[in-house]
């Protein structure tokens, strides 16, 4: 009986780790300002990265640039995704786990299939809205969205909630708009 709680709290905390690792892939990925739309500015740099010294710009190289880092981010989502579908699969199918451990496995399976159509639906109707650089990831009732548009606005941080809060039923609140520069 002892072993079969060890495996219920090895699974449980598989899935909490793949969770976490996922969004920290995500959300940890380029030079970002924070903004909730109205007062709320945070800049931040990734870790590491090199800064361009030098007073020209070549606008096909940051035009090329910004859709690459959106493709990546994109890809890395998935692969996050998919990572962590694997385990939940596994561990779903894995009878030496008790039900409601395979259970939870399950709906968290569901739960992720969810929320990948709806941030499609939403990175679309924000495309719609001339948004052609967004990425949206939704975590329980939170939501981040990465966005590149020049002179990006608290208009622009107001139109995007509102695509959010049409489709999801969840506070304005608990969504963060991160303007990837």
């Amino acid at each position: 009986m002892m072993v079969l709680k060890k495996k219920e709290v090895i699974a449980t905390a598989l899935v909490v780790l793949i969770g976490v690792a996922g969004y920290l892939n995500w959300s940890y990925k380029d030079t970002v300002r924070v903004t909730d739309g109205e007062s709320y500015v945070e800049e931040a740099k990734k870790l590491g990265e090199a800064e361009l010294v030098s007073s020209e710009k070549d606008d096909v190289t940051e035009t090329a640039a910004e859709p690459e880092y959106f493709t990546e981010a994109k890809l890395a989502k998935e692969n996050s995704r998919s990572r962590a579908l694997e385990i939940l699969n596994q561990t779903a199918a894995n009878e030496s786990f008790d039900s409601e451990i395979r259970q939870q496995a399950q709906s968290k399976i569901v739960s992720i299939a969810e929320n990948t159509e709806k941030e499609t639906l939403i990175e679309n109707l924000a495309k719609a809205k001339g948004y052609k650089n967004i990425s949206v990831y939704i975590d329980g009732e939170n939501v981040e969205v990465i966005v590149k548009k020049d002179n990006f606005s608290s208009d622009d941080a107001k139109t995007i909630k509102e695509i959010i809060t049409s489709e999801l039923d969840i506070p304005a609140k608990n969504i963060k708009i991160i303007e990837a520069k």
